[in-house]
């Protein structure tokens, strides 16, 4: 297209269907996520009623160090998640992968203690009465988490759709099991090591799944 005025049209034209928005800011899906995530601890607060050993000093090093990690591990995913909510370029921050494999340290330990374990109280340790409830209520916290996650990503114009789906799925689940965590007063590291740890991989597996459809644009 050589002819100047019909260039013009053409760009006047295209002008005419744009629409002004708003910039998405990076801080702002930080925030929303880290609203939601208190959102979800004061509901499993409410159904569940808060676990006062964490303030009476009956929690075990196992239980700050789980959920020490489980923080560790939502940040660093909620940061990377709202840092690709805008069209960007470059290597792409890989602290959420080495935070993941920091977390699966904590299932080794639970079997290798299982495994050391006599027969009663290794069948114990598996059959543990608490884990589905634990499990459970752990991903419906993440499902508050990953709502928010979505809701500020379809804001934005993520370009790595796979990536923000694990992204999704790291913070719902990482997160969302912290937010239960104020309640559950089993501190073991056979129970924390495997059923405060599980629903991380298995809300990452459902949201690579999930969330690339409900954020493409």
């Amino acid at each position: 297209m050589n002819d100047p005025a019909k260039r013009a049209e053409l760009i006047a034209a295209l002008a005419d269907d744009i629409t002004a928005v708003r910039r998405v800011h990076p801080w702002e899906g930080v925030g929303l996520i880290a609203a939601a995530t208190l959102v979800a601890a004061l509901a499993a607060i409410a159904l569940f009623r808060f676990w006062g050993g964490i303030l009476t000093g009956e929690a075990s090093p196992y239980f700050w160090i789980t959920n020490g990690l489980l923080l560790l591990l939502g940040a660093a995913s909620t940061v990377a998640l709202a840092a690709g909510a805008l069209p960007q370029v470059g290597p792409r921050p890989n602290a959420p992968a080495w935070a993941f494999a920091m977390l699966g340290v904590l299932p080794l330990a639970a079997v290798i203690q299982l495994a050391r374990a006599s027969g009663a109280h290794a069948h114990q340790g598996l059959a543990d009465p608490d884990a589905f409830h634990c499990l459970s209520s752990a991903l419906a916290a993440g499902v508050v988490v990953a709502l928010a996650a979505v809701l500020f990503l379809r804001r934005g114009a993520p370009v790595a759709l796979a990536r923000q789906g694990w992204l999704t799925g790291l913070a719902a689940g990482s997160l969302g099991t912290l937010a239960y965590g104020t309640t559950c007063p089993i501190n073991g590291i056979a129970h924390l090591g495997l059923w405060h740890v599980l629903p991380v991989p298995l809300a990452a597996l459902a949201a690579r799944v999930i969330v690339p459809p409900l954020i493409r644009w």
